[in-house]
């Protein structure tokens, strides 16, 4: 069974759905609900599914850096 995408969003930034909540200016009942009923509003499941891809892409750019100090280093 795949994660619940709420639960994905905050694992991956490291927040609590108070903090997430108030990051994307919606009620905290509301994130609730997704995370409890897991069914969210079509235009939520997608700036979700963006904060995970932008972090995925953070990640690796940031991966990107520390490769490149190394070879400079070198």
């Amino acid at each position: 069974m795949e994660e619940n995408l709420v639960k994905q969003v905050c694992k991956e930034y490291d927040l609590t759905l108070n903090e997430l909540a108030e990051k994307i200016d919606i009620p905290r009942g509301t994130i609730g609900r997704w995370v409890s009923v897991d069914t969210m509003p079509k235009t939520a499941e997608l700036a979700l599914k963006f904060m995970l891809k932008n972090k995925e892409l953070e990640d690796k750019l940031e991966t990107m850096r520390l490769f490149k100090k190394i070879l400079n280093e070198l």
